[in-house]
């Protein structure tokens, strides 16, 4: 699955005005409204600041573990009960110590929360 990029403009009104979902280890944000998606598309950020991680290589890892247990969360589902949506994960500091499957776990409760994953 490919998760095509946000611009900075798109990914700064989706903070502005999305939809927050807190987790433990990080924050989704949805647009209020999805624009018109073909199937199979997601387009999205995972932001870490500065202030969470002052290392690069602490963010980049972090980044790259909420990216992967999004693919997780999302691999075994079938396509027609996935809905194509934009989103912005705002990273927090704990998700580096969090083991992986709980941050997979949270990642799923999160996304049917928002109904990117029908049940």
């Amino acid at each position: 699955m490919i998760i095509k990029s946000l611009s900075s403009s798109q990914i700064a009104l989706i903070i502005k005005t999305g939809r927050a979902y807190n987790s433990g280890s990080f924050v989704l944000k949805t647009p209020v409204r999805n624009e018109e998606l073909e199937k199979d598309e997601f387009f999205g950020a995972f932001i870490v600041s500065k202030k969470v991680f002052s290392k690069a290589v602490d963010r980049n890892k972090a980044k790259r573990r909420i990216r992967e247990a999004f693919k997780e969360a999302v691999k075994g589902v079938k396509k027609e009960k996935l809905t194509p949506a934009s989103f912005v994960f705002l990273i927090k500091k704990g998700v580096v110590k969090t083991p992986f499957a709980e941050i997979v776990q949270e990642t799923k409760q999160i996304l049917v929360k928002d109904y990117i994953i029908k049940q």
